[in-house]
């Protein structure tokens, strides 16, 4: 790869980049059968939830026609929700080395509840400059609409920014607002793009 020294702003997805995401876990805790749960999640209702078309009270109801819902399992969800978001402990110290240095951003496609979820647990705001997320911004990513509303929101030039992500897709669309990005797999491929890129990063954590 080539030296890329303009390169100002670093934006992070959440999912798969500094967590890992798996939903059976959170299932499993809750004792819900995961196919019941997974056909909630990948129903238009979900997506529309994710960019902020529905509340947290409908989110519930509509969820009841999957699960049927005891007592007190709204407070559990809520409880429960960050175990499906298991901390990359090693990416996060390079999030937290890296903000002392450089502009720093999180751009994730999610919903209230997942999002307030991990960031009670681990304050996930505090290392970034600023953080877009779909149901506070009504756009998902890879919809062009995302960059730019990001673009916007970060305050960012995005020739001067580069974008790591899991899925291809939402790179592609990054590539094409014009944007520096990168598809990322894991921690280990995360921390060989950060030093391609020339950021310095800690010997104790790499």
């Amino acid at each position: 790869m080539n030296s890329k020294p303009n390169i100002k702003n670093i934006v992070f997805d959440l999912g798969n980049i500094i967590v890992d995401v798996d939903y059976r876990r959170f299932t499993n805790a809750m004792d819900w059968p995961f196919k019941d749960f997974w056909r909630f999640y990948e129903s238009p209702f979900f997506r529309k939830f994710e960019i902020g078309k529905h509340t947290e009270i409908e989110f519930f109801r509509e969820l009841e026609h999957y699960i049927p819902l005891d007592s007190g399992d709204e407070q559990r969800y809520r409880d429960n929700i960050h175990l499906t978001f298991p901390l990359r402990a090693k990416t996060w110290g390079i999030v937290h080395w890296l903000q002392l240095r450089h502009r720093l951003f999180l751009f994730s496609n999610t919903n209230s509840l997942d999002f307030n979820g991990v960031n009670a647990w681990m304050d996930l705001r505090a290392p970034f400059e600023a953080v877009y997320t779909s149901h506070e911004q009504g756009y998902l990513k890879p919809d062009v609409a995302a960059y730019r509303s990001a673009e916007t929101l970060f305050r960012i030039n995005p020739s001067e920014t580069v974008f790591f992500d899991d899925h291809q897709e939402n790179i592609d669309a990054a590539r094409a607002a014009g944007w520096n990005a990168l598809r990322i797999d894991n921690e280990k491929q995360l921390i060989q793009a950060l030093q391609d890129y020339n950021f310095i990063l800690p010997d104790e954590i790499v």
